[in-house]
């Protein structure tokens, strides 16, 4: 028995059975493990068959929730029909390629202009580190970086956000520059739930991400919906999470997703 088959009991499959079914996935960690440099990152095509075939179901819908630039995780998925949300909530594509923003985000997309212009030569100056520049949000990228020059070059980032009033948060090796709306991926899935109707009577929802970030969403819905299924990827097994099920890598996450798109079809 594989671990993703251990880890549903029957009360979660019973779960998992109704209409629509709402299939919620982080990217980085999740479908795709996590490598040095963001862009080296990809999806097995394994993975990327049984999305597809997700997709193809009915009554089924796949969702990206990532903290990538939208296009940027549609891209590294590269599967069609599925829905993106990108940047942390802050933008929706859909699956006609329609992109979705809030209108008031267009006030402080010169903040986060100016903070990219500011922390540019800041980044640049420390050996492995990475400044990606999402539009919306900014991502400086440290896991190649000595670890006794990341606390300066965390306060650096910290210094430029505050200054802007923008607001920072962590992920893994990671820290972020958003504005200060707060959108995170716990508003972004029940947002995008509600209008798929998720939390319908007789709908179904899961969830699976692997970061901080997603915890987010792990609260969101399971307040909004308490029968939701929430997934953390841990290949640690150590981590705190408010998900009520751990798989260890993207590979268990493709044991799982295969297990489900077996049970739908």
């Amino acid at each position: 028995m594989s671990e993703s088959q251990s880890a549903v009991t029957p009360q979660i499959e019973a779960r998992l059975s109704g209409s629509p079914l709402i299939i919620m996935l982080d990217v980085d960690g999740t479908l795709a493990p996590i490598v040095s440099r963001p862009e080296d990152a990809t999806v097995a095509q394994a993975t990327r068959d049984v999305l597809d075939r997700l997709i193809g179901l009915p009554d089924v819908h796949v969702i990206l929730v990532s903290g990538r630039a939208a296009n940027d995780a549609y891209g590294i998925v590269g599967v069609e029909g599925l829905w993106t949300v990108g940047n942390h909530g802050f933008e929706v594509v859909t699956p006609e390629g329609e992109l979705e923003t809030d209108p008031d985000l267009a006030d402080q997309s010169a903040a986060i202009a100016q903070a990219a212009r500011e922390l540019e030569p800041i980044v640049s100056a420390v050996p492995g580190a990475k400044l990606e520049n999402k539009r919306w949000t900014l991502s400086v990228h440290y896991r190649l970086v000595a670890r006794e020059a990341v606390p300066s070059l965390r306060a650096e980032v910290e210094r430029v956000a505050l200054g802007l009033r923008l607001r920072m948060t962590d992920g893994k090796e990671i820290v972020e520059v958003r504005p200060v709306a707060q959108v995170d991926k716990g508003t972004a899935v029940v947002m995008l739930g509600e209008r798929l109707h998720a939390f319908d009577d007789g709908a179904s929802i899961v969830f699976a991400g692997d970061d901080r970030t997603d915890e987010d969403a792990f609260r969101a819905l399971r307040a909004r919906a308490p029968k939701a299924v929430t997934i953390r990827v841990d290949e640690s097994g150590e981590e705190e999470t408010a998900a009520e099920i751990k798989l260890r890598d993207p590979a268990a996450v493709h044991d799982f997703l295969e297990w489900l798109a077996v049970r739908r079809g």
